[in-house]
């Protein structure tokens, strides 16, 4: 699991020390019997490329990118969506059911990132509205915890509010990276990542993505405005906004100053 389509090329292509030209150098039983797992989210081409070369070659190669997080993998719940031949799903479906919660065939490959970034960009338009509904509801005087039960039980129940909430004491029951300064999440430029990777395959497909694009550019101003924040949870959306909000309001008060 790397973090981006050029490190998996790397991994693969590299001659020095890559997976493919590796391959070449084994017996043909030895390559018959390999198999790749990659549970990176990279570019759905890419994938399709690397597991073209890999299968050409006798070796078996799947796609398998994960859902569930930072909380999926310690609690051992994470979901794969794979992408291979059938034949190849059989292989791998026993070795990631041992990893994970759920294990999903979602087509040829490619599929399983197919999967993964219609997922993602979901979740990256979601943290964001969940955001701006906890950060308007405090401003109205609602406390964080009320508001995300509420939410929680209500039509805008989802991941990013009854987990992930971007408020401190919102879940009182649970320990979202907002409780601990945003640090051990799903990286503000991952996000960033996988929203641009929706953006390039919806131009490719022709299908439109209002929301996805707004969302790739309020993250895309994140990391370039609060710097700090790009490793940090994506979450931390919140943080950006509320820091916004703030130089508003403080623009608001200097302008009625000046008028006074």
């Amino acid at each position: 699991m790397l973090p981006s389509s050029p490190h998996v090329r790397q991994v693969y292509e590299s001659e020095a020390e890559g997976i493919i030209p590796a391959l070449r150098s084994l017996p043909s039983e030895d390559i018959h019997s390999t198999l790749c797992i990659d549970s990176t989210t990279l570019d759905v081409q890419v994938a399709r490329d690397m597991a073209a070369e890999v299968n050409k070659l006798g070796a078996t190669m799947v796609d398998a990118p994960v859902s569930g997080g930072v909380s999926g993998a310690k609690a051992g719940t994470l979901s794969f969506l794979v992408g291979g031949s059938e034949a190849a799903f059989k292989r791998v479906s026993p070795i990631l059911a041992h990893m994970g919660k759920k294990v999903f065939h979602c087509g040829p490959s490619g599929a399983g990132l197919g999967a993964k970034i219609c997922n993602n960009l979901v979740l990256g338009v979601e943290q964001i509205v969940v955001a701006e509904a906890m950060l308007l509801g405090l401003k109205l005087g609602l406390e964080p915890a009320v508001l995300a039960s509420v939410i929680n039980n209500s039509t805008g129940a989802c991941w990013s509010s009854s987990v992930n909430n971007p408020v401190p004491g919102a879940l009182p029951d649970k320990e979202p990276p907002c409780t601990r300064d945003y640090e051990g999440g799903f990286a503000t430029t991952l996000m960033l990542k996988d929203m641009g990777l929706a953006s390039e395959i919806a131009d490719a497909c022709g299908s439109p993505l209002p929301l996805g694009e707004a969302a790739e550019n309020i993250y895309a101003e994140v990391v370039k405005k609060e710097p700090q924040l790009a490793n940090k949870d994506f979450s931390s959306v919140y943080h950006y906004l509320r820091l916004a909000a703030d130089e508003e309001s403080r623009k608001g008060r200097l302008g009625q100053s000046e008028r006074m």
